[in-house]
Formats: structure tokens, C-alpha cells, sequence
């Protein structure tokens, strides 16, 4: 009998609170509520909380607004950042630099992983900017499942869905960022 471990995350649908941008939190809000933590926060909430880099750097804090979007800036919130915030709240690692092996590992052990992806799972729209070469259409997902060929996602756009491994992996590997949410 083949493997599956589906951890059930609830899913945060983004847009409904108008955050165009706010994949990045509202997965991690998704982590962080299945370890049982912030649970006195919705999602609204949590973004207030959320730190801003104003020069719009995503490697320093959640460049723009995670409402609209902004010329020049890239809405996003890289790992460090994400990391130092998300710790107010539970216990995060990150995972940046690791092969699927290693998340699928961290899911085994009932450990969410807030992975960057694309929107949609296509292929990465690169660009440049001050602070390098990203891809415009980042996204991030919560991963809380996967079987010998397939992977669950709680999606902050699309819901929650199985996605072939194949194609997940693809996509994780241009960059491999990622942090689990382990308490």
C-alpha cells in the first residue's frame, strides 16, 4: 500500500480579505494555526503584524503593501524575514536549500512547510530587481500532504488540491525556499 499523509491545514482564501499579495502570510497563518498557535488572530489581523520594508525588499521585510500593488515594489516576504516574524508566534526552521525529500520529511512528522512556488504552479516570470533576479510570479503555498506521486497544497489563491509531485518539485527546485512550522 502506498504512502499518503494529508495533515488537513485549513485554508486561508486571500483575496477575501482583499490582500492581492498575501500568500506568504496567509500560509504561514495556515501553519501556524494546525500547530495550534495564534489562534487569536485572523488573518486580517495577522498582516497588521506583518513587517514592512518600505525600500520594498522583500529579503528585509514584505516589500510594498500586501493590498495593492505598487510600481517599483515586490510584494512579497522573503524567508529570513518571515522567519524573524513567524517566531513571535511558534517554532519555524527553515528550510531554504533543501531537496523535497526534506519537506516531505517535515510532513511526515506533522510539520506544515510554507514552500515559494509560482502562481499557479507555471513557470517562473523572472525579473530584476535592486535586491536580484526574482520570479514576478511568486507565490507561496502551505504543503500539508503528499503520496508516492502526488502533493497536498492549501493554496491561499486556488484551495486546497493534489498536485503531481512532478510538477511541484519542478517548480520548488528554481529556488528551493521554504520553512516548516514544527511548534
Amino acid at each position: 500500500m502506498a504512502e499518503q499523509i494529508l495533515l488537513g491545514a485549513e485554508n486561508i482564501r486571500q483575496m477575501a480579505w482583499g490582500a492581492v499579495n498575501g500568500c506568504e502570510a496567509a500560509s504561514l497563518l495556515m501553519g501556524l494555526h494546525f500547530k495550534c498557535r495564534a489562534l487569536n488572530l485572523s488573518y486580517g489581523q495577522f498582516l497588521k503584524t506583518m513587517p514592512i520594508n518600505q525600500a520594498g525588499n522583500p529579503y528585509r521585510g514584505f516589500g510594498g503593501s500586501p493590498f495593492k500593488n505598487q510600481s517599483g515594489k515586490f510584494e512579497a516576504i522573503f524567508v529570513r524575514p518571515l522567519l524573524n516574524w513567524g517566531r513571535q508566534y511558534g517554532r519555524l526552521i527553515d528550510l531554504s536549500g533543501a531537496a523535497p525529500a526534506w519537506l516531505y520529511a517535515e510532513v511526515a512528522k506533522h510539520n506544515p512547510v510554507v514552500t515559494y512556488v509560482t502562481v499557479h504552479f507555471e513557470a517562473p516570470d523572472w525579473e530584476i530587481y535592486p535586491f536580484g533576479r526574482v520570479p514576478v510570479n511568486n507565490h507561496a503555498v502551505l504543503l500539508d500532504g503528499f503520496s508516492d506521486q502526488k502533493v497536498h497544497v492549501s493554496d491561499p489563491i486556488d484551495g486546497k488540491y493534489w498536485l503531481a509531485k512532478e510538477k511541484f518539485e519542478a517548480i520548488y527546485n528554481t529556488r528551493r525556499m521554504a520553512v516548516a512550522v514544527i511548534n
